[in-house]
């Protein structure tokens, strides 16, 4: 059709920054995907015993903090 793509070779350091930035994202939710399935047992061992909506709502308000304060350390302590 006239239209060719012309293919870019990645040099070292953007390799690096790929796998860098992988091995992050891969760390980061695996980080979330532990709380989800240990939100149950979390429930249980850390709040008390009320209705379990509001245990659940603990249990999301806690991980959600998590994103608030995270940002928060990096400035504070670099």
């Amino acid at each position: 059709m006239g239209y060719e793509k012309k293919q870019k070779n990645l040099n070292r350091e953007q390799k690096q920054a790929i796998g860098l930035l992988s091995i992050g994202t891969f760390l980061e939710y695996f980080d979330l995907m532990l709380y989800v399935h240990m939100a149950v047992l979390l429930n249980e061992l850390f709040f008390p015993q009320y209705d379990t909506h509001v245990n659940r709502l603990l249990a999301a308000f806690s991980f959600c903090s998590t994103f608030i304060f995270r940002p928060l350390g990096a400035l504070l302590f670099g």
